[in-house]
């Protein structure tokens, strides 16, 4: 080829770039930067949340690349595949084999497997507590590329979100509203967690309303940094309590935001409340905790259902076997004559709601050392399960698996297992939900074992012992170690 038609194919392939790029609005390099947008700004929006959730969940290794401590292929904390397809597109078009576009955000995935609901309660609490079109409109897009056995590079990351429902009848993301995220952006974020309060106006060039960083941090102090980012993007003079969703408009004190409700297990595999947190003005005037199922609207929404008293902690043990989908409301106490005759108390105006109870709760499949397989430990009807996540290249892995059984334990200490199955015997997953994971071939085992805080879910490969383990406690999350 001449140095002409060279140069003239290098123009060509430079149009193109800047072609593929055009439809990003601009680059977002630091936490001042997200002020001027919409993402994460109005109530009750959750971008802000999902950034600082990502950047606390992303790291850099020796070489200089940006990595993930998850696997977003396997839909992870509901991570899914994103073809970049919407009309106008809002991100560039992707070289071919040049990675991934990966989505994150979406809280209202199919029912049953709502792997969302495994982001920590700072990020789906505004949702579970608005339920509206806005709270849901947030979006964060990562372009990765695999590595080697569940590893992958993030090459580029962006924030965008979904037109509006107010009459527009477009859908997708909208390219106007779509910016690629600096790493260092997503580095500031990170260091917030070390940085005082009184070095904001000299790091950030901004003054601080130290009243409403106040307010922040007794809701979300447990979440180093995040009240400092909100007080930084949001604005300087806002109340804490306009920046919180409120369902139907009825909570009015930004002190709801400190109440926690949870559903555990118990040692019988039943569904247990537990909640802490509960301000004296909601006592004195009486609330009760109700236990609903979100996973059957055709069936009765209330479960179980007891109440607080004047104990602002505390916890109930329900009849109810302990599923997924599970959810602790808190609901004001009606009183009536009717007690007197030994009918109990009325359920009355919806307060506050807790997230909902879910599979792998808080935690993601561990891989199975030195293959392209994972193991998860979840609960249905009350009973202990496992689901292997096997990839689709690993064809062989029946020959290789065909010595390997999966063991039920009792506690972390236990060398003595319950009850197991042949890795090859687990039944493939028939469920559409978990199906549909590209790349990824699911197999599933019901046990008979009752679930009880502290279970765990052994991998043990033949001559190698124990290659994956994972453990459910009920004062915890689910927690998921490693065995090497």
């Amino acid at each position: 080829m001449t140095m002409v038609g060279r140069g003239i194919l290098g123009c060509f392939i430079l149009f193109l770039s800047l072609a593929s790029v055009s439809s990003i609005k601009g680059t977002l390099s630091s936490i001042k930067d997200l002020k001027g947008i919409e993402f994460g700004n109005t109530s009750p929006r959750h971008g802000l949340m999902l950034l600082h959730w990502l950047a606390n969940n992303i790291y850099n290794d020796n070489n200089g690349n940006m990595r993930l401590n998850f696997n977003p292929a396997r839909r992870d904390y509901g991570f899914h595949f994103y073809r970049n397809a919407d009309n106008p597109r809002p991100l560039p078009i992707l070289p071919h084999q040049r990675g991934s576009y990966y989505s994150l955000g979406n809280l209202v995935q199919g029912n049953n497997n709502n792997d969302a609901l495994a982001l920590p309660d700072y990020v789906t609490q505004r949702f579970h507590n608005s339920r509206g079109p806005e709270s849901n409109r947030d979006r964060v897009i990562l372009r990765v590329r695999e590595e080697g056995s569940n590893q992958f590079i993030v090459d580029e990351v962006y924030v965008t979100q979904h037109y509006p429902q107010n009459g527009n009848t477009r859908t997708g993301y909208d390219p106007d509203n779509t910016y690629l995220v600096s790493f260092s952006l997503l580095t500031q974020i990170q260091r917030l967690a070390t940085i005082g309060r009184n070095d904001i106006p000299r790091i950030y060039n901004v003054e601080i309303n130290h009243n409403s960083l106040q307010e922040l941090e007794n809701i979300w102090g447990h979440t180093p940094g995040l009240a400092l980012l909100l007080a930084i993007v949001v604005s300087f003079t806002f109340r804490a309590q306009s920046y919180h969703a409120t369902p139907q408009s009825t909570l009015k004190h930004e002190d709801n935001a400190l109440i926690k409700l949870e559903v555990k297990t118990t040692d019988r595999g039943k569904a247990r409340i537990i909640w802490s947190g509960i301000p004296k003005r909601l006592l004195d005037q009486g609330v009760m905790v109700v236990l609903h199922s979100n996973n059957n609207p055709d069936s009765k929404s209330e479960l179980d259902r007891s109440s607080v008293g004047v104990k602002a902690s505390g916890s109930y043990n329900t009849s109810v076997p302990l599923n997924p989908g599970l959810q602790v409301r808190l609901h004001k106490e009606v009183k009536t004559w009717w007690n007197y005759l030994g009918f109990g108390s009325t359920i009355g105006e919806e307060i506050w709601r807790g997230s909902e109870f879910h599979n792998a709760n808080r935690e993601i499949p561990v891989d199975i050392i030195g293959y392209d397989a994972s193991l998860q430990l979840f609960v249905k009807d009350g009973k202990a399960c496992a689901r292997l996540y096997v990839k689709k290249s690993f064809t062989d892995w029946k020959k290789t698996f065909n010595n390997s059984w999966v063991g039920f334990y009792s506690s972390e200490g236990t060398l003595d297992h319950n009850t197991w199955q042949w890795a090859v015997k687990f039944s493939e997953e028939s469920h559409s939900d978990w199906a549909d994971i590209p790349g990824y071939d699911v197999y599933v085992y019901e046990s008979s074992m009752t679930m009880s805080p502290g279970v765990q879910v052994r991998f043990i490969l033949e001559k190698s012992g124990c290659k994956a383990r994972s453990t459910l406690s009920m004062i915890s999350s689910w927690k998921m170690s490693v065995t090497r």
